[in-house]
């Protein structure tokens, strides 16, 4: 080998190392960030919470008021909860190289996830257990507190679990227009996304694992 051909393989070397350098900086600062973001919703969920707390306590004094509103915020749910029984049929996710994922709910528009949430929902879509229905099947808090340790290579705890539910819920209303309750729980069963079984598992996926 020449002396110009060694310092060209050298100076590959080098830039290789510099690119996984980067790249190694660039998982760690996605981790940081989404950990920032379970701690922000945690405290927006506390926060929601002390919200309601207030606005029931005025709409109490108000007099018939308050009934009414909480009958016709019940039903919403309830309606919401019942479209949801049925299904969707396909959950498309791509990842991004920015780290983000781009992710279409059957023909409703396409909205981007952060690479936890995006595990999260490409866990809950996952066909584990045989269902009653034609539904993908449940999963209990800590199967998908393991299956999110070994997407994510860190400890996932049923707590962290349960307030990444609660902030997939609103980012899918929030982002992609979707009903919130296609997340679908359960005290005894776990907790599932409601995506048809037949040919409607979560597209991308295996893009993510080889990926």
């Amino acid at each position: 080998m020449s002396a110009g051909e060694r310092e060209y393989a050298n100076q590959n070397a080098d830039l290789l190392e510099q690119i996984q350098d980067l790249a190694r900086s660039h998982r760690s600062l996605l981790s940081r960030l989404s950990n920032a973001e379970l701690l922000a919703d945690a405290i927006a969920f506390k926060l929601l919470r002390l919200e309601k707390f207030l606005e029931t306590g005025e709409l109490a004094r108000s007099g018939a008021t308050a009934p009414a509103k909480q009958k016709e915020s019940a039903q919403k749910r309830e309606e919401l909860r019942l479209l949801a029984d049925s299904g969707v049929t396909t959950v498309e996710s791509r990842p991004r190289s920015d780290g983000l994922t781009d992710v279409r709910i059957d023909a409703g528009k396409s909205f981007t996830l952060p690479p936890m949430l995006a595990d999260l929902l490409s866990v809950l879509c996952l066909h584990s257990v045989p269902s009653d229905d034609r539904l993908v099947g449940w999963k209990t808090i800590d199967e998908v507190a393991i299956l999110m340790q070994k997407r994510s290579g860190r400890l996932f705890t049923r707590h962290a679990v349960t307030q990444s539910i609660y902030r997939l819920r609103r980012e899918i209303f929030k982002r992609g227009g979707a009903n919130p309750y296609l997340i679908q729980t359960n005290r005894r069963r776990g907790v599932r996304f409601a995506v048809k079984n037949e040919g409607g598992r979560a597209r991308g996926d295996e893009q993510r694992a080889r990926g």
